[in-house]
């Protein structure tokens, strides 16, 4: 009987070792997961305050809030896309950081241009 109970003993004390090794492998994965939803936080406030920083006090008047309050994505430039600074752009992929605006709104927002890696400012988009 004893050697019964003891066997049931080490069983128990091994599926719970066992079950606490895969809860840190999970917490593990989930860890790098946040990591990289936060790099591409990051990453995305990077660019949209790069960009701000680079924006004339007059080209700021069209816009409401910050840099904050801007929305951003990747997109493949087409010279018909606006006013680009940089024709080497034309055909890549980059940013296009939008800024919410205080004019008409017909006009659509502050689209700007920039680079994905530098953040620098490349063009601007039409409004229509």
């Amino acid at each position: 009987m004893k050697k019964f109970i003891l066997i049931i003993l080490s069983s128990i004390l091994l599926s719970i070792m066992l079950n606490g090794c895969q809860q840190q492998e999970s917490n593990a994965k989930k860890e790098q997961n946040v990591k990289k939803v936060n790099s591409n936080e990051t990453q995305s406030l990077d660019v949209r305050k790069a960009v701000w920083g680079q924006l004339t006090k007059k080209e700021k008047e069209h816009i409401v809030g910050t840099w904050k309050d801007a929305s951003f994505r990747k997109i493949t430039l087409r010279e018909t896309m606006g006013n680009i600074k940089d024709k080497t752009y034309i055909g890549k992929e980059v940013y296009l950081v939008d800024f919410p605006s205080n004019d008409n709104p017909s006009l659509g927002g502050v689209g700007v241009y920039a680079d994905i890696k530098s953040h620098l400012l490349i063009g601007f988009g039409y409004r229509e």
